[in-house]
């Protein structure tokens, strides 16, 4: 994941743990991608406060990840939903293989679409936060 998207889903967790001015200037660089130059600019203020208030947010959005893991927590959550689809996707696939399995198939499609509406679920949350 490139630093920008990181720090774009840690601000999304912890933004509000931020002061609003750093806030501001942190959604303007990491989720508008506006340039410290254009951020100053729209701001009236220096590009070295700029610069500054990015690097002081995201060494505080660091800190808050070591201390708190709540992104990982949430990588981990996805990733455990993605294993449990491939194993019932490994379910399915054998039970399509052997005609008196049928009620298992229809049990595995079910767990199915339940995942995936789970990790749409999810997709829709983590991005929807930013917002």
């Amino acid at each position: 994941m490139s630093k920008k998207l990181e720090y774009g889903v840690l601000l999304g967790i912890y933004g509000a743990l931020l002061t609003d001015k750093q806030r501001q200037i942190m959604e303007l660089y990491y989720d508008d991608d506006l340039s410290l130059g254009e951020i100053a600019d729209d701001l009236g203020i220096s590009r070295q406060g700029v610069h500054d208030a990015v690097k002081k947010g995201s060494d505080a959005l660091d800190e808050y990840e070591q201390k708190l893991g709540l992104s990982k927590l949430e990588q981990q959550r996805h990733n455990e939903l993605l294993e449990i689809k491939e194993l019932a996707l490994a379910v399915l696939d054998e039970c399509q293989q052997k005609n008196y399995a049928r009620t298992i198939a229809q049990k595995a499609i079910t767990l199915l679409e339940e995942l995936d509406r789970r990790l749409e679920e999810y997709e829709i949350t983590q991005y929807t936060d930013d917002v």
